[in-house]
């Protein structure tokens, strides 16, 4: 029997585990959820670092600058363009570590549901770029990169989108209390609406068959909701209707 994996992707907080996770429970574990495996990141502190040094680059690009401020711009530079690029380096190896393990997974005939795939790494580095978070040379160097190592890796046969508003974003990262997460949700902060503006376009342009579900629109917490989301999986994915008998 056909395996197959779906990625669900998204902003921070678009609902992303939650999702995976629902789509094992109603599936009776055909899929089974595969949920990033980064802890690590977090536990040394790497994720808050990163958005303490761009926040701070932010900050400062559009100020005045005398000649005693120049050396200070360029030390709060040179943090965010480093932490830009530890930080997405990070991201991707672990990603390809788990691309791994679905590979085998899908190999034995079992079903996923990934949270995030590495070919959302795409839109957190170009953002980067676009906000001098990533030099250019660091960006043409993980394009290669990326083109290189993605040549014979397994492709999702559905990516699931899910759209959010950026202000439903940023309630529910104030809601689920995640201390590195806490800036992205300041009023001032537009990183989570330079993500969105880079989503859409990604997304239909990616290659792949996707769906996108309105996360304000379709509460897929409620049984009917998620109803509506497996609709869309049987509708696109030829096949899936198994999955979910």
């Amino acid at each position: 029997m056909k395996s197959y994996l779906f990625s669900i992707a998204g902003n921070i907080a678009a609902g992303k585990s939650t999702l995976t996770k629902a789509l094992e429970s109603r599936s009776n574990g055909k899929i089974v959820s595969f949920l990033e495996r980064v802890d690590y990141v977090k536990e040394n502190g790497y994720l808050q670092k990163y958005y303490e040094a761009v926040t701070a680059y932010d900050r400062i690009k559009g100020l005045k600058l005398d000649g005693k401020g120049r050396d200070d711009f360029l030390e709060v530079k040179r943090e965010a363009e480093y932490w830009g690029y530890k930080i997405q380096e990070t991201y991707f190896l672990s990603r390809l570590l788990d691309l791994g393990v679905l590979t085998e997974l899908l190999r034995e005939g079992q079903s996923v549901a990934q949270d995030r795939s590495i070919y959302e790494d795409q839109i957190f580095t170009k953002n980067s770029n676009n906000y001098e978070y990533i030099t250019d040379a660091d960006y043409r160097k993980y394009l290669d990169l990326f083109d290189l190592v993605m040549k014979d890796k397994p492709k999702p046969d559905l990516i699931i989108y899910l759209e959010s508003d950026v202000e439903a974003l940023k309630e529910r990262i104030i809601g689920r209390s995640r201390g590195e997460e806490v800036e992205l949700a300041s009023p001032d902060n537009h990183y989570l609406a330079n993500l969105n503006n880079l989503y859409r376009p990604w997304i239909m342009k990616c290659g792949l068959p996707y769906l996108v579900i309105d996360t304000e629109a379709i509460d897929f917490r409620t049984e009917a909701g998620l109803e509506k989301v497996i609709e869309g999986i049987v509708h696109t994915v030829p096949g899936a209707e198994h999955l979910f008998e």
